[in-house]
């Protein structure tokens, strides 16, 4: 059983010069041992990370301290995405094959769970999920039976519905329907879904009505190998988007890792090269992106057709609140928040 404590962050300052603005990492290094893969950043205030062994932290002050989120009998769980709903509402996806894919569910600010979700498929393996509102949301997993794995719920988490497979597009051999690297290898915007798929084909999958009809594009990102694909995409309105990704088993290169669309995903057309991997991309304003991976960090300041490495650390994944606060989790134990200079 984890212990409930308050972790107090060390705070150090990490300078970076993207071009046009200057920026800097305020970097909270709370637990050398976890690897950070979830995160959801509801204002300035409050900020949720979720990663290995069961470990969920989360702030009400602006980071200046973490306090441990117990979940019982959890311990052996890698939470890959959380979903902040509210100050009291929380969702929580756990990954992995079989069992070890679950969502639990908050009403009241982490004290108590409810596990809302199962896994039932021995092939099945959640991935990450994203919300419209405070009920309306999509959960993506792996393949199942040759097509893709979505769900959805209209009540906040409590309960879900499997969007019908014979909807779906069929899946190419040796496609994934996902990576579970940062929980946003899917994204909504108005009525529409993108999920970004990977491996051996990587390809785009779209819904302009919430998941009642699909269409699916192919993309020239890198792929062909179990490790490469689509890691995250990202739109700033129902026609401009970005989605990057790379290799995650070459995390020092990166090589045709980031593509733009203007048409809400019928086309894709490669941006410039960023040269390392990237696991996760959010829009700061329609002409300003950022975007991490393990090996660093890239900004854009032209809508993504070029990028400019920035400071000094990596993350595995992102997220923005929509009064503008940016914050960014990665392997050993880091949480950081990107502040102007």
């Amino acid at each position: 059983m984890k212990n409930h404590l308050i972790l107090f962050a060390c705070v150090l300052l990490v300078a970076c010069q993207p071009s046009k603005k200057s920026y800097t990492w305020e970097e909270f290094a709370v637990d050398d041992h976890t690897s950070f893969r979830g995160i959801s950043v509801l204002n300035e205030k409050v900020i949720w990370v979720s990663g290995t062994n069961g470990l969920v932290l989360k702030t009400e002050n602006g980071g200046l301290d973490w306090e441990e989120v117990y979940i019982p009998d959890t311990d052996s769980l890698d939470f890959r995405d959380v979903e902040v709903l509210s100050k009291d509402e929380i969702v929580l996806m756990s990954a992995g094959p079989d069992s070890l894919s679950n969502i639990f569910k908050s009403k009241d600010g982490g004290r108590h769970w409810e596990k809302t979700l199962a896994n039932e498929d021995s092939l099945g393996f959640f991935d990450g999920m994203a919300f419209w509102n405070k009920t309306d949301g999509i959960l993506g997993g792996d393949p199942i039976d040759g097509k893709l794995f979505l769900m959805k719920t209209t009540d906040g988490g409590d309960t879900w519905q499997r969007i019908h497979p014979d909807n779906l597009p069929e899946m190419n051999e040796g496609e994934f329907g996902g990576f579970a690297a940062s929980g946003s290898h899917l994204t909504l915007k108005g009525n529409s879904i993108w999920v970004g798929s990977g491996a051996a084909t990587s390809r785009v999958f779209y819904s302009r009505d919430k998941g009642e009809h699909w269409e699916v594009v192919y993309t020239p990102i890198i792929q062909g190998e179990p490790s490469q694909g689509i890691f995250s995409i990202d739109f700033f309105d129902e026609n401009t988007g970005v989605a990057v990704g790379g290799d995650y088993k070459k995390e020092e290169e990166g090589n045709n890792n980031i593509i733009l669309t203007n048409d809400g995903s019928e086309t894709w057309t490669l941006s410039q090269n960023f040269p390392v991997y990237q696991s996760s991309v959010r829009y700061l304003s329609e002409s300003e992106l950022v975007s991490v991976g393990p090996a660093g960090c890239c900004q854009s300041t032209d809508g993504g057709l070029t990028w400019t490495a920035f400071g000094n650390s990596g993350f595995h994944t992102l997220d923005v609140a929509q009064d503008g606060t940016i914050w960014a989790a990665g392997k050993e134990g880091r949480i950081a928040q990107l502040v102007s200079k």
